[in-house]
């Protein structure tokens, strides 16, 4: 028994430092492979949960190695490696008040340690409160005057404040005290970008990438820039190859998606968009794009089932409501489409579009009465709103109202002299071609194209 216990042990050395062996020949899957062998036979080695985590850092895998941290501090509550791993990827997820209890936990263990300071000007920044962060600055600078953290993440917040010298000024000197400091000319590029340079800015980036040939982030970044310099194909390119180098990449999946679109390409873009929601569920503007797409190839049930779950994550966004409301409309279902508009109409009353829309939903299901009584309300709201005149005077005509039908399609023309469809109902009504008025005007509204927008 005590000889296979003493295997397992010696596997698990073996096994944690060929896992270290292969970290640093930047081989971060297999020795993550080995590093997790090593953590199942022997769980409560802390510096191997701490090298595990490191391993899903290096494949961007922050949550899981956010927990490896977290079970590292659990087992060494004092450890100032895993505590300040901890504390960062916390930030990296945007929990800043997690990431800020890590870093005064590390202040509590050891005042005199640097790096429970330079890492909250970064979260102060994030969080907007930029005297807070230069506070921490003056603070960290006690303990270490030469620290390119304190440089760098200071130079985040003037850049968010559009300090653009003054971050410009902290990144030069973050370098010049580390010269292999990450993503220091992807920030300068940033500042140079902002200030109308873009010249000097691609300039940055492709010296990161001459340095770094595999930095996705860069690539993502040089795309967007060529985008707006209009160099389309060479955007895609680069794009194309942050796919290459991670599949999974969602930003780059995202833009390509959007490329699509907007080039027609739809079915590109329904296939990029899918695999974004796929891997972030919770990202509204994917599947906003994602229904889109369906929609513009006609796939109304699938754009329907988009747009519900986006209700269901927020069901307060007016613009989505609408949107579903139309997809609704198309698929027929002019109930569904009303109980949207319902719901609309609670939230922005008295808008005309809306209870103009409300209108043409009743009169899809036949309800002449209450169609009229929307387009009344859709008048009172704006007496000028022709839509609402329009499909008024042909239900007016409908009900045999000749008197009331002529007195709107005068207002209608009150309105606007040169309105076609008025005019048109006009010598329809005249020349008593009355059920081809009927049938002619009310074609608009079994074929809905764009009438659920707002202005």
């Amino acid at each position: 028994m005590l000889h296979e216990i003493g295997n397992d042990w010696f596997e698990a050395e073996s096994r944690a430092e060929r896992a270290n062996e292969l970290l640093e020949a930047h081989r971060w899957e297999e020795a993550l492979r080995e590093m997790e062998a090593a953590v199942r036979i022997n769980p409560y080695n802390a510096n191997w949960q701490i090298s595990r985590g490191k391993l899903l850092d290096e494949l961007r895998r922050y949550e899981q190695a956010l927990a490896a941290y977290q079970q590292a501090v659990d087992m060494e509550p004092s450890n100032i490696e895993a505590l300040t791993n901890l504390g960062i990827d916390h930030a990296r997820l945007g929990r800043h008040a997690e990431a800020l209890r890590c870093f005064e936990q590390l202040e509590q263990i050891d005042p005199s340690h640097e790096g429970a300071y330079c890492h909250r000007i970064f979260i102060y920044a994030a969080r907007g409160e930029h005297e807070k962060a230069e506070e921490m600055f003056y603070t960290a600078r006690q303990i270490s005057d030469e620290c390119p953290i304190c440089y760098y993440n200071l130079g985040v917040s003037h850049l968010a404040r559009s300090n653009y010298q003054k971050a410009l000024y902290c990144f030069g000197r973050a370098a010049e005290l580390n010269s292999q400091y990450p993503q220091i000319r992807q920030r300068e590029a940033e500042c140079h970008w902002r200030m109308g340079d873009l010249a000097k800015a691609k300039e940055l980036l492709l010296e990161e990438l001459r340095q770094e040939p595999k930095n996705t982030d860069a690539l993502l970044q040089l795309s967007h820039l060529q985008l707006e310099m209009g160099e389309t194909q060479a955007a895609i390119e680069k794009l194309h190859r942050i796919l290459e180098l991670d599949p999974a990449n969602a930003a780059a999946l995202a833009r390509v998606g959007s490329l699509a679109l907007q080039q027609g390409e739809y079915q590109t873009a329904i296939e990029h968009y899918r695999m974004v929601v796929e891997q972030k569920p919770e990202c509204e503007q994917a599947r906003r794009e994602l229904a889109r797409a369906y929609a513009a190839v006609e796939r109304w049930d699938m754009a329907r089932e988009q747009l519900e779950i986006l209700i269901d994550l927020d069901d307060e966004q007016p613009d989505v409501l609408m949107e579903l409301a139309e997809v609704c409309v198309h698929l027929e279902d002019a109930r569904s489409a009303q109980t949207y508009l319902e719901r609309l109409a609670v939230m922005m009353p008295y808008q005309p579009e809306i209870l103009h829309n409300l209108a043409v939903c009743r009169f899809m299901q036949d309800d002449h009465a209450e169609g009229i009584v929307y387009c009344h309300k859709a008048l009172e709201a704006d007496g000028t709103y022709l839509p609402a005149m329009h499909k008024l005077a042909v239900a007016e005509m409908a009900a045999g109202n000749w008197d009331e039908a002529k007195r709107v399609v005068r207002r209608g023309l009150q309105c606007d002299p040169d309105n076609e469809k008025f005019l048109e109902l006009r010598r329809r009504m005249t020349a008593g071609r009355l059920s081809q008025a009927i049938a002619t005007a009310l074609a608009p509204v079994k074929t809905v194209g764009r009438w659920l927008r707002m202005l």
